[in-house]
């Protein structure tokens, strides 16, 4: 009886030993996997764990050479002030240049004004005969006149272009009743100024009825020739302004319904 209870004894402490044996290799293990390559070990320093750390001791760490953000927006805005000073500046000195080139330019007939105290219109007509012909203001006092209404004046004569049609007899007496005659182009200057004051055929005071030249009304030979074909039949001479001012004459019958030209001085 006494050997049965003492191999049962012996039984449980082999069974408590065995189960006592398996918890330490478990432990072991445990431990091992631990200290092998858990990547959620506890640090063995607590520094290291930035998180597990108040946040009123951690530590920052800051350039102290490195100037303020407001100093930057400051230079910023100083750099916008001093272009839009630099803009106005430069306004500023475009219109003082205007201002001074209106202010010195005088005009013709601001200068006279100043010289010989005339009226204006008058004082600009002296000055510009003065100017062209090399003559005194007391000789050339007429030309001031003014050609009146549709008339317009070149040099020392004054010009009328019609808008009326009339023969080449009927337009010279027309021309005479206001005071004046057709046009005689004696220089090239008249010649350029008439072809492109007017636009349409114009007679002009040429013609060689009953003699075998060319003749302008005044009787004085033609110096200067501006034909485009002098062959053709006619007795009466035209100046067709739509044509090149240096071949604008064109002979005409006489008898034809055309614009004019008058001169008188």
């Amino acid at each position: 009886m006494e050997s049965k209870i003492e191999v049962e004894v012996e039984l449980e402490e082999i069974a408590t030993a065995a189960e006592d044996k398996e918890k330490e290799e478990k432990q072991e293990t445990k431990e091992e996997a631990v200290d092998g390559g858990n990547v959620y070990s506890t640090l063995t320093n607590q520094s290291e764990h930035v998180y597990g750390m108040p946040s009123s001791i951690r530590s920052y760490t800051v350039n102290k050479d490195a100037p303020p953000l407001d100093i930057y927006r400051k230079l910023r805005v100083y750099r916008i002030i001093s272009l839009v000073l630099f803009v106005i500046c430069v306004l500023l000195l475009i219109v003082i240049l205007v201002l001074f080139i209106k202010l010195t330019r005088t005009q013709p007939c601001q200068v006279v004004e100043e010289t010989i105290r005339s009226p204006p219109e008058q004082e600009c007509s002296l000055k510009k005969c003065q100017e062209v012909y090399q003559q005194p203001f007391g000789g050339t006092q007429h030309l001031c006149r003014e050609c009146g209404k549709g008339w317009s004046r070149f040099e020392n004569t004054c010009y009328f272009l019609s808008q009326n049609r009339m023969t080449w007899q009927q337009s010279r007496e027309e021309c005479q009743r206001k005071g004046g005659d057709l046009a005689v182009i004696t220089n090239e200057r008249v010649q350029m100024y008439l072809s492109k004051k007017g636009n349409l055929n114009y007679w002009i005071g040429l013609n060689h009825v009953g003699t075998p030249e060319w003749t302008w009304i005044n009787n004085t030979v033609v110096t200067v020739r501006y034909w485009q074909d002098d062959s053709s039949p006619g007795d009466c001479a035209i100046l067709a302004a739509n044509e090149p001012p240096e071949r604008s004459w064109q002979p005409s019958q006489c008898t034809l319904y055309l614009q004019y030209i008058c001169q008188r001085m």
